[in-house]
């Protein structure tokens, strides 16, 4: 009895992080977040010129 009442809870709570997540409104900031990843925040072709920003001692 307890473990059916258990499912259905985790069930309904994973159908409604799912909906959550899945909402237009919330999709510019997940795309933003993904990026974050591969993002160094230097420009394109910055990298590839000079000795990649390190500084000789």
């Amino acid at each position: 009895m307890i473990s059916g009442i258990v499912t259905t809870l985790l069930l309904l709570l994973f159908v409604g992080l799912w909906v959550w997540a899945w909402q237009p409104r919330l999709r510019s900031g997940f795309d933003a977040t993904a990026r974050l990843a591969v993002d160094d925040g230097v420009p394109a072709g910055e990298a590839l010129a000079g000795d990649n920003g390190r500084t000789k001692a």
